[in-house]
């Protein structure tokens, strides 16, 4: 038998047509030998950033993106400053004189309200006064309950 022949057609190259070397898609035995590529040490500058491991090299923020981003931060911010502030607002009140008393049958809160209330208070406020003396959320009292009441 004879030379086998390449049952591909045939088909120029672009570079063919300018003169440069013949090479075969059928094979690499016919190519030129390729230069040595130098390659660098590390990867490329934006690999070496964090945008650059995160894919986000190519970005960049613009003005509506930085407006955005600073109302961002002052919304987390802002709950920290204040609370600071808030810690320091209230002061102890002044101290009360008191004395203790055992609620007997009949007796009532808004009874020892008109007691102590000054001339001219309304007895609501000085019986808010002594619920928030004794700690009570309401105005009932049980018998034998002590109550706290400031001395005249």
């Amino acid at each position: 038998m004879g030379d086998v022949i390449p049952l591909r057609q045939y088909t120029p190259t672009y570079g063919q047509a300018y003169g440069q070397a013949y090479a075969p898609a059928y094979g690499r035995a016919y190519a030129p030998a390729a230069r040595p590529v130098a390659s660098p040490a590390h990867g490329p500058a934006e690999e070496r950033t964090l945008a650059g491991r995160l894919g986000l090299a190519g970005l960049r923020l613009t003005r509506r993106g930085r407006v955005v981003l600073v109302l961002l931060a002052m919304l987390v911010l802002a709950p920290m400053v204040t609370w600071g502030a808030t810690a320091v607002a209230s002061s102890p009140g002044e101290p009360t004189e008191v004395r203790v008393h055992a609620v007997q049958p009949g007796e009532t809160l808004w009874g020892f309200a008109q007691e102590i209330a000054k001339p001219g208070e309304d007895v609501r406020h000085a019986v808010g006064r002594l619920q928030d003396l004794n700690e009570m959320s309401t105005g009932t009292l049980r018998v034998g309950e002590l109550l706290l009441l400031p001395k005249e």
